[in-house]
């Protein structure tokens, strides 16, 4: 005699829910995409605005291609200082440049891509930390007799140091503020890279959508640097000019191998290394950068921002490169 059977199981509920989960990503694909093309048509109708047009004070030219220089007041002896991944460039760079102590004035350079320097909408070798050295290299030689001391903050850090290691004879010391050679990118710089809608995401966060201005100042609320309504304004112009979301994205999807220097421990120039303690980057980047260079002196700063919030460390840095 056969045992009774179970009735079959009802799976009409779970077809259900996985119908009800392809729709809702279904409908949420569809709207990404109909929000992609409604922000890359805003892209294209802001910035409008050709950078050649722009009338600059003093720019170097590169094989045609412009760089923003802004040599600020000051004493005989320059500082060059490069600016971190912003759309602005060496804009909030400005306090730090224009208090700097008797004898030296701040020597605001542009990155290519950035600020009110040309655009590099195509991806490419210019984008990396070897071409934008080489840039730069050309810039220095041009206007500089004397080697000079960099300051580079975030990435301008890297191309300082890739400048340093390269072409050693335009540098005389370096001072890196909150550098970080290995750390991935966070999410928002990772969605920037996805074919279908990275360039939406770089105007998202970046240049003129809705995250961009908070990401501008991300520690604001918590009592750190704060952009004043000038600063503010000159982003608003800078943001509109042509190919800017397309020069950042491009830039973006560099690989990022691509953008630390050759070999730190070839670099012969003597490194100081400022570190905000309350901001991204650990003590730990730090010391390790020491060890690749095998000697750097360290100096701590207790805020977010130390090249925003706190001018006189990044002087005693400038300083302790003196023989």
């Amino acid at each position: 005699m056969r045992g009774l059977s179970a009735p079959p199981k009802d799976d009409s509920a779970s077809r259900l829910a996985a119908r009800m989960f392809v729709l809702v990503i279904l409908v949420g694909l569809a709207g990404l995409a109909v929000y992609t093309a409604v922000v890359n048509q805003r892209i294209d109708l802001t910035e409008d605005i050709r950078s050649v047009g722009l009338d600059l004070d003093d720019p170097a030219v590169v094989n045609g291609f412009r760089v923003n220089v802004v040599e600020d007041p000051g004493g005989p002896t320059p500082v060059v200082i490069l600016h971190d991944v912003d759309v602005t460039g060496g804009l909030i760079l400005e306090p730090l440049s224009q208090t700097l102590d008797d004898g030296y004035h701040g020597v605001r350079i542009d990155l290519p891509g950035f600020g009110f320097s040309d655009r590099l909408p195509a991806e490419g070798n210019r984008h990396t930390a070897q071409g934008m050295a080489a840039t730069l290299a050309a810039v220095l030689e041009d206007r500089f007799a004397e080697p000079v001391v960099i300051v580079g903050v975030g990435y301008g850090g890297e191309v300082g140091a890739e400048i340093a290691h390269t072409y050693p004879e335009l540098v005389s010391g370096l001072v890196m503020v909150d550098v970080d050679f290995w750390t991935g990118s966070p999410i928002e710089v990772s969605l920037q890279r996805v074919p279908w809608f990275g360039r939406m995401a770089t105007y998202t966060y970046e240049t003129g959508g809705e995250f961009a201005l908070d990401n501008w100042s991300p520690y604001c609320e918590d009592g750190g640097w704060c952009p004043n309504p000038d600063q503010v304004a000159v982003r608003n112009l800078i943001i509109t000019i042509e190919d800017t979301t397309d020069s950042i994205n491009a830039f973006r999807n560099t690989p990022e191998a691509a953008l630390a220097p050759a070999n730190l421990g070839d670099i012969t120039v003597p490194v100081t290394y400022v570190l905000s303690l309350d901001g991204a980057v650990t003590d730990a980047t730090a010391q390790r950068i020491r060890e690749e260079l095998g000697e750097m002196t360290i100096l701590e700063s207790d805020t977010f921002q130390a090249h925003l919030e706190d001018h006189a460390v990044v002087m005693e840095a400038i300083l302790s490169l003196q023989p």
